[in-house]
């Protein structure tokens, strides 16, 4: 089983990261390919991925930083990624995100996963930029 913490520095307040990462219908933008699309059913929201659909919950403490998302997929293994924004002191943001690796999850699943997180989250700091004013 394999187990891999990422780590990212962003220009964007600690406020606006984990508002942005908190909200669940913002998951597809920032996991790469892992999630695809989400979609909230009478049960919950699901998310549908590489590895099928999964059904997934937040725990969120701002005060904290803390974000954990909850995958439970119908085979029966459940994944967590837990996600802690923290200001880097400077006005800016780190974000970190573990990902470990949990039995009935394949090692090729564990890898898209993996990839998908880290090309999802290196273009986070382009989403996080400011929108310029647009003059009318």
């Amino acid at each position: 089983m394999q187990a891999r913490i990422l780590t990212l520095t962003l220009a964007a307040s600690r406020s606006a990261a984990f508002n942005f990462l908190a909200d669940i219908e913002n998951l597809p933008l920032w996991t790469g390919g892992f999630c695809e699309w989400i979609e909230l059913h009478r049960e919950g929201w699901w998310a549908y991925t590489g590895v099928g659909e999964l059904a997934v919950e937040t725990k969120v403490d701002d005060i904290a930083g803390e974000i954990d998302l909850c995958f439970r997929h119908v085979a029966g293994w459940t994944l967590v990624l837990p996600l802690r924004v923290r200001s880097d002191g400077d006005g800016g943001s780190l974000v970190s995100v573990a990902c470990r690796q949990v039995a009935g999850l394949t090692d090729e699943q564990y890898e898209e996963l993996f990839e998908g997180l880290m090309n999802g989250l290196r273009g986070l700091p382009q989403r996080m930029r400011p929108q310029a004013a647009v003059a009318a």
